[in-house]
């Protein structure tokens, strides 16, 4: 069983975590980066960036006028999104920024990405403000955030479903490690920051129906182990059995389907 955490300790961020994630959903998110080079930035900001993987789609999509900045509090994956990122002639550059703490050390930019951060931020009413700052008229605030109660796997009877959700949310619906379940905060919060003058929020459905293409399947694969891991042993027993029962058998006619929903905000 992996231990998704990175080298500061933040959990989902490792680079085994990043790059299963990312390229499970490759289509869908070089589609976003599309959409983001539509507006024509000359400078983009990724908050957390980690090793790189938004700002390479970003680079492939944008002009090579457009200046790329990489924010992390982890130096080794700042080296890491350096070393993915130096194909690419755009400006660049990569900067350890406490962004709760010291956002006014942010650079200005035209859009600043903030993709399944929020959770992390106490105050994010706070940082919000200190983005609008640094937002250039005509740009835009970026916002991805999942939520671990809109993910969901099937079919599967609804006894099991219950069981496995409930125990899920019981042991890490308080947790101060994984922010699992704090979309709705983060809507809230969206939606009264009054400061800026546009917001667009909507939700994007990410879904794959077995047999799944082999780039889904590690992605797939370990977000059931990592679930096992964090429920009870009741619970665990019973998603490890419909695994059995349901992957293994995906090209054999057992069919199976993965749907995860994002909340996703344009913030102008």
């Amino acid at each position: 069983m992996r231990n998704w955490h990175n080298n500061s300790g933040k959990p989902l961020a490792s680079d085994d975590w990043l790059e299963a994630h990312h390229y499970a959903k490759l289509p869908e998110r070089t589609a976003f980066a599309q959409q983001i080079a539509a507006h024509s930035p000359r400078r983009i900001v990724d908050l957390g960036c980690g090793t790189g993987l938004w700002l390479e789609l970003c680079a492939e999509a944008v002009d090579a006028e457009c200046e790329l900045i990489g924010i992390d509090l982890d130096p080794e994956c700042l080296q890491k999104a350096k070393k993915r990122l130096q194909r690419y002639s755009n400006p660049k550059q990569f900067l350890t920024v406490d962004i709760e703490n010291n956002a006014a050390a942010l650079p200005d930019a035209d859009i600043y990405l903030a993709f399944n951060i929020f959770p992390y931020i106490s105050d994010l009413p706070a940082l919000l403000r200190a983005l609008r700052r640094k937002i250039l008229p005509g740009g835009s605030l970026v916002v991805r955030q999942y939520d671990g109660a809109l993910l969901r796997v099937g079919p599967m009877d609804n006894k099991d479903r219950q069981i496995i959700d409930t125990s899920l949310m019981a042991a890490l619906a308080g947790s101060e490690q994984f922010k699992h379940y704090d979309l709705d905060r983060v809507f809230e919060t969206l939606r009264k920051a009054e400061f800026f003058e546009c917001q667009n929020i909507d939700f994007e459905t990410f879904r794959r129906v077995s047999p799944y293409p082999e780039e889904f399947k590690d992605y797939f694969l370990n977000t059931m182990n990592w679930t096992s891991r964090y429920v009870s042993e009741d619970a665990a027993e019973r998603l490890i059995s419909w695994m059995e029962n349901k992957t293994d058998g995906a090209s054999q006619g057992s069919p199976s389907y993965f749907v995860e929903v994002d909340l996703i905000a344009w913030l102008s």
